[in-house]
């Protein structure tokens, strides 16, 4: 029996925190396995690596780093991360929905930061957020992206900048 405003509150704070215990329980083995993918995408080790993802109904954008000490690589993304994504980004409750992800693997484990639609500006395009991150990420070191011949290119900040001076296609 409900007697007061009081008793309100505890019921529905005790149910909040089912539904997030359920929710979380839901998403770690998904948080896992895109740890595990990601090592296979940068051959093993995981450790130093950091996915940038951004998702919406029936599309995800991963950016794949891997800080290796002396330089930084991009991965290509496969269909299994973005699978997995996607399987991430779905299990969410519409009112609950990300659009971006932060996912770093230090000391094996992984930690994941997600942005709301709110949080960002709907007038930038998702490669100006990756270019953001990766810039608080990296700073000004260079970092070798691939290329759609299968090479690698060295690129920085400034080759980023969007003024159609590097070449890239």
């Amino acid at each position: 029996i409900i007697t007061s405003m009081e008793d309100i509150f505890s019921k529905f704070s005790a149910t909040r925190r089912k539904v997030n215990e359920m929710v979380n329980v839901a998403i770690g083995p998904i948080l896992e396995e895109i740890g595990q993918i990601i090592a296979g995408l940068v051959d093993g080790d995981p450790n130093g690596s950091y996915l940038y993802a951004e998702a919406e109904q029936g599309f995800q954008a991963p950016t794949l780093f891997k800080d290796h000490g002396d330089h930084i690589i991009c991965y290509r993304p496969n269909i299994e991360l973005c699978d997995a994504i996607e399987k991430l980004w779905e299990m969410e409750p519409d009112d609950k929905k990300w659009q971006a992800m932060r996912y770093e693997v230090e000391d094996n484990r992984f930690n994941a930061r997600f942005e709301f639609p709110d949080e960002l500006n709907p007038d930038e395009w998702v490669d100006d957020r990756v270019e953001r991150a990766v810039a608080e990420r990296y700073g000004e070191r260079p970092i070798t992206y691939p290329k759609p011949d299968g090479t690698y290119q060295t690129l920085t900040l400034d080759d980023l900048s969007g003024d159609g001076e590097t070449g890239l296609t």
